[in-house]
């Protein structure tokens, strides 16, 4: 089953994102909230991979969770992903704190599980928050998310364990 680690931004950060995620919508552009079956919150993710029992992985990777809370996260270019699924995210700049938490949970993760996503590795990470994905008209996201200011100050205000598709929560920090 697929997993992701993700940063769930601070209050004030999420309601940002979130203005973001509803302009779109009603522009026509499906925003990552309402995609389909999904209980998405904006985050940040560290890592996405793979396993059997979840378990093990969040009760190693619980600690280094715990020390999550507060690490920058500023929100502060609009881009897309060249890919199958057309990712639009908001870019953030990566601190050395963020950094280090990427690498400890890697460290915490890798041993336990079946496989990684490559652009999550330590050396891969381009951290972002999602906006929309298979975006088909990218022109016409880029307009309406452009009416946002960036940078959005940002900060992690948990970690968890989700589900992928879905959101699910499977641990918290």
């Amino acid at each position: 089953m697929l997993y992701a680690i993700e940063l769930f931004l601070d209050d004030r950060a999420d309601r940002q994102v979130r203005r973001i995620w509803a302009a779109l919508d009603a522009g026509g552009v499906p925003s990552l909230a309402s995609a389909a079956g999904a209980d998405s919150r904006p985050h940040v993710s560290l890592s996405v991979f793979d396993c059997e029992d979840v378990r093990e992985v969040a009760a190693q990777i619980g600690p280094v969770l715990a020390t999550a809370s507060g690490v920058s996260l500023p929100l502060a270019s609009l881009g897309f992903f060249v890919s199958d699924e057309s990712p639009m995210f908001l870019g953030v700049i990566p601190s050395p704190r963020l950094l280090e938490l990427h690498r400890a949970v890697h460290e915490a993760v890798e041993p336990l599980v079946e496989e990684v996503w490559p652009y999550y590795r330590p050396g891969s990470l381009m951290p972002h928050c999602t906006l929309a994905m298979r975006v088909a008209d990218r022109a016409r996201a880029h307009e309406i998310a452009a009416r946002f200011p960036v940078p959005i100050t940002a900060h992690a205000a948990s970690a968890r364990i989700v589900a992928i598709p879905g959101g699910r929560i499977v641990s918290a920090e």
